[in-house]
């Protein structure tokens, strides 16, 4: 029999369980019966009859032409084509609908928030790392920036758009295992971030400078029983600032979330320069110098003996150039100097590191020995007592005045200096070359002299008769230094240095005060004319006694 109309099946809607470990489809529930539209009288056995007239009725049968306030959801309509609703065609409105719970962006928990107030919570979160420090380490050192300094700026600022979609876009199966996702473990979205990588590189650098560790060659001590050995180096280390950028920048952008950041920076092992063998070799004093310092102040003896301190166990190696300078500033109590006498401007004046002029000479004296090649040298404004004109090396930071050296020789060399008991000796060792019988001998010429005069003060607060010494006085000088070098019998000559030193007067403070107008008068004569032999007579002929008052240094 031919049956008329259409039969409409209608496919069972899902939803998606997690159950037992796995993704499941679940059938949602579903009718007993199927309806299909007949026409009258098309009966068959267990089926339901759609379109009857009145009157045809079989026993347990479902009548379909419904109304459509009789039906209900997910049901076809008489006639329809099988059409279903899905989450898949309606996807939710994401407007206005808050964030899954177990959704971080960053640290910041933003479950159930709208963007606005994920939006808020988040900028909070950056103005907060914006204000940190960041400290990075190396080699038990550390260095310090701030992060705002270093250009720090959030770049995905529509990142509470997205947690606020997740779930909400997709199929059934992509939502439902987002929405799983964030249940069990959590979703988490970055706050992405980005940085001036030039001020970041210029950090480190500075960093790299202030953690560095430079690798200690080998170098040589005085043994106990006078003999030089070898102290063996130690390795350095150093910043790799091109690894350090690169793992800097990955830890700020991906490894840092909240509190102050620290990282480690890369570093690399530096091995000292392995000169053993050539240390080895150096056993022979090629040159030598002594003076005598056993008149100084407590003060000046203190700056002497720590001048020599800071000069002493320097390694030179060939062709390497030495500043005496720069071995022994800053002169300052700090640095382990006193107030004592020293030339400044064509007087005598106390300033700290008075005496140093004396371990520059003696060093002086030490390198010409050793025929080693003098780079820069000066002369002091006035003689100097402790040692012979042109012999002398005057130190001065503001004068701009140095002892400068260059070991011309071709192994390396070691200044080894001493000072006490009232003399300063410094010995250069290195490898001798020179010729045995070979002699070096240094003279100095005087090639002009001026004597020094006098200078006279009136006090009138001083008894007359007081005489009051406040400059010693120095002879003015042209000298010249010569060397004098004789080998295989032959003498030859060569000029060292020429030097000039000012002539200063010999001060007095003549006491002035009297009741006798007469005596008053021919003392401030005497004092105008600057003649001491005159004060004298002044005094002998009115049989003043004569109170002289040495200088004190």
């Amino acid at each position: 029999m031919l049956l008329a109309g259409l039969l409409v099946i209608q496919t069972p809607a899902v939803h998606v369980s997690a159950e037992n470990g796995g993704a499941a489809i679940i059938p949602a529930e579903t009718a007993d019966s199927s309806t299909a539209s007949k026409t009258s009288g098309d009966e068959a056995s267990g089926s339901s009859t759609a379109s009857k007239t009145p009157g045809d009725e079989t026993s347990g049968s479902t009548t379909a032409s419904k109304t459509p306030e009789d039906e209900t959801s997910g049901s076809t309509a008489s006639g329809a084509s099988g059409s279903e609703t899905t989450d898949s065609t309606a996807e939710e409105t994401v407007s206005g609908s808050t964030i899954l719970q177990g959704v971080k962006i960053g640290c910041v928990d933003v479950s159930g928030m709208t963007e606005a107030e994920a939006t808020a919570a988040v900028s909070a979160q950056v103005q907060e790392m914006s204000a940190k420090t960041l400290t990075v380490n190396a080699n038990g050192k550390s260095e310090m920036a701030a992060i705002c300094a270093l250009g720090f700026t959030w770049t995905n600022t529509d990142v509470a758009s997205k947690a606020v979609s997740l779930g909400k876009s997709g199929n059934v199966l992509e939502r439902y295992k987002v929405k799983k996702d964030a249940e069990n473990v959590g979703i988490s979205l970055p706050i992405e971030r980005s940085y001036d990588e030039d001020a970041v590189s210029s950090f480190i650098s500075k960093a790299a400078e202030t953690t560095d560790v430079k690798p200690v060659s080998c170098t040589l001590t005085l043994g106990a029983d006078g003999s030089l050995q070898v102290v063996d180096g130690t390795a350095g280390s150093e910043v790799d600032e091109y690894a350090s950028m690169s793992t800097l920048m990955v830890y700020l952008n991906t490894g840092w979330e909240s509190g102050d950041p620290s990282v480690d920076l890369v570093t690399n092992v530096t091995d000292p320069e392995d000169d053993r063998e050539q240390l080895e070799k150096i056993k022979d004093v090629i040159g030598t110098g002594e003076t005598n310092y056993a008149g100084s102040t407590d003060a000046r003896c203190r700056n002497v003996e720590n001048g020599v301190r800071l000069i002493s166990g320097t390694l030179l190696k060939p062709g390497e150039q030495f500043s005496l300078l720069s071995h022994v500033v800053p002169f300052s109590a700090e640095h382990g100097y006193a107030l004592a006498p020293s030339y400044a401007e064509g007087s005598v004046v106390d300033t700290y590191g008075g005496g140093i002029c004396q371990v520059s000479t003696t060093l002086y004296l030490a390198v010409l020995q050793a025929e080693l090649q003098v780079d820069s040298r000066s002369s002091h404004s006035m003689l100097v007592g402790y040692i012979q004109p042109s012999m002398d090396a005057a130190i001065s930071e503001e004068g701009g005045k140095d002892l400068i050296f260059t070991n011309n020789t071709d192994s390396p060399i070691y200044i080894m200096g001493t000072a006490a008991n009232g003399v300063i000796d410094f010995s250069i060792y290195g490898v001798e070359t020179r010729a045995a019988g070979r002699t070096v001998a240094y003279r100095s010429e005087t090639l002009s002299q001026t004597d020094a005069t006098f200078s006279l003060k009136a006090d009138d607060t001083i008894a007359l008769g007081t005489l009051k010494q406040t400059a010693t006085g120095h002879v003015g000088m042209e000298a010249r230094l010569w060397k004098d070098v004789t080998e295989n019998g032959k003498t030859v000559t060569t000029q060292v240095n020429d030097s000039t030193y000012n002539m200063s007067p010999i001060a007095y403070t003549v006491g002035t005060k009297t009741d006798n107008s007469d005596e008053k008068s021919a003392m401030q004569k005497a004092i105008a004319d600057n003649e001491l032999q005159e004060v004298y007579s002044v005094l002998a002929s009115n049989g003043i006694s004569v109170n002289e008052i040495p200088m004190t240094e």
